[in-house]
């Protein structure tokens, strides 16, 4: 891992994405993730390669109409939109911000997919879901936000014994220098994010969580260019943000623009 153990308070992640959420919104897109491409020649659109990037956890969660999926950090719910409208199953997200949930629930409305989708507020190192309660979860670079072991013990508690948890987070590739651990452990914190991982540390936590890991693979080839690409627009909307939303916006922009943020992603597959 890049730094030490510190984890952020609920708190803390809730109040990031206070103006976090609006800064994403403008700079990138409404689902908070990467975008994947097939190589450095594809020319596929941002929004587009977004939607790519959901296809290929979603394919993994074998899921179909009336299967019942946990979105775990749901943003304000354009994936759970996807999902829903792409497998025919039941998503149920939660996030720890009251605001997204206030917003994702009034978005599945003005969509026509209330009773499909719905958002709950709630702590994911802490469900207030029975046992086996889905069939099915996926948790799209929202592990970044929370203590990865006791998270994946909670969903996979309310996932069905052998249905899948899909899962993007963040990945380090490479060992960094003293300096440069310094400063990413800053930007952790200033972002509310944890730790990140290696390939070898990620499969030490799934099998400390008590998981089955059935896929883990490196995904960066296809996801790096996102980094760059919100850099950029951050750069283009800074103004605009900072006259809005304040400082606050301020320090968000500042770390979308290090470019120590333009970090490695996985995708990983893991069951009871």
């Amino acid at each position: 891992m890049t730094t030490d153990n510190t984890q952020p308070s609920a708190a803390d992640v809730s109040g990031f994405y206070d103006v976090g959420t609006q800064v994403l919104m403008t700079i990138w897109s409404e689902s908070f993730h990467v975008g994947y491409w097939h190589d450095d020649d594809d020319d596929t659109p941002n929004q587009q390669a977004v939607e790519r990037m959901e296809d290929e956890l979603f394919g993994r969660l074998g899921v179909s109409a009336g299967s019942r999926v946990l979105d775990v950090g749901c943003g304000i719910g354009t994936p759970a939109f996807r999902l829903a409208r792409t497998t025919g199953a039941q998503v149920l997200g939660i996030t720890i911000d009251p605001g997204e949930v206030e917003l994702s629930n009034r978005r599945a409305a003005e969509q026509g997919l209330t009773g499909q989708v719905e958002f709950e507020h709630a702590d994911a190192l802490a469900l207030p879901y029975p046992d086996d309660s889905f069939d099915a979860a996926v948790a799209i670079e929202s592990l970044i936000h929370m203590d990865r072991v006791p998270a994946l013990r909670e969903i996979a508690r309310v996932v069905r014994p052998g249905g899948a948890i899909v899962i993007s987070d963040l990945l380090q590739r490479e060992e960094l220098a003293a300096a440069e651990q310094a400063e990413l452990a800053k930007i952790l914190e200033a972002m509310a994010l944890t730790p990140i991982n290696t390939l070898d540390s990620y499969r030490d936590l799934v099998s400390a969580s008590g998981l089955t890991l059935l896929e883990l693979a490196d995904i960066t080839p296809h996801t790096h260019r996102t980094g760059t690409a919100m850099a950029e627009s951050a750069k283009e909307n800074y103004d605009d943000l900072v006259g809005r939303f304040g400082d606050e916006a301020v320090g968000v922009l500042e770390h979308m623009m290090n470019p120590m943020m333009e970090t490695g992603m996985l995708l990983a597959v893991v069951r009871s």
